[in-house]
């Protein structure tokens, strides 16, 4: 990756950006934070068949553009199958959800501001003091809420 903070250009190629796999989540950094100066991030995700994003809120707006596959997206009034091409945004406060409920590989971008890696990073940082892998899945869920309770991502449980 080529990220010399001089250069008027960042070029991210393909295959590029810091892989995170954790507590069902799978993705890959294309853009951080501190490449833009704190003002957004972006990051592919893939979901295999059967995963998802449990329902949730942050206090700032996340945009989705779908890749390849069918993601489901729901809110409280909403419920979409959305394929290749398509964009969805999550407004600040939203209640939204997303789910491959299909029988391939979806991947999707999500862009939003760079606090949102806050959330990521300290997952990521909690799953190497104590794997997730050796928790129960309510066990996993629940340390994931506690993370995103301080750092702005709310899930909603039960």
């Amino acid at each position: 990756m080529s990220d010399d903070r001089k250069a008027n250009l960042v070029r991210v190629a393909k295959g590029e950006g810091g892989h995170f796999a954790v507590a069902g989540a799978d993705l890959t950094w294309k853009v951080r934070g501190e490449q833009t100066e704190g003002k957004f991030c972006m990051f592919e995700q893939v979901l295999e068949p059967g995963t998802g994003v449990p329902l949730h809120t942050h206090s700032y707006p996340e945009a989705f553009y779908i890749l390849s596959g069918t993601v489901e997206f729901a809110s409280e009034n909403d419920v979409w199958q959305c394929v290749a091409g398509d964009v969805v945004i999550a407004r600040s406060q939203a209640r939204h959800t997303f789910n491959n409920r299909g029988d391939e590989t979806a991947r999707l971008l999500s862009i939003s501001v760079a606090a949102h890696g806050r959330f990521f990073d300290a997952v990521e940082q909690a799953d190497r003091q104590e794997p997730f892998a050796t928790l129960a899945p309510d066990a996993a869920m629940a340390r994931v809420a506690t993370i995103g309770a301080e750092t702005d991502t709310n899930f909603v449980i039960g």
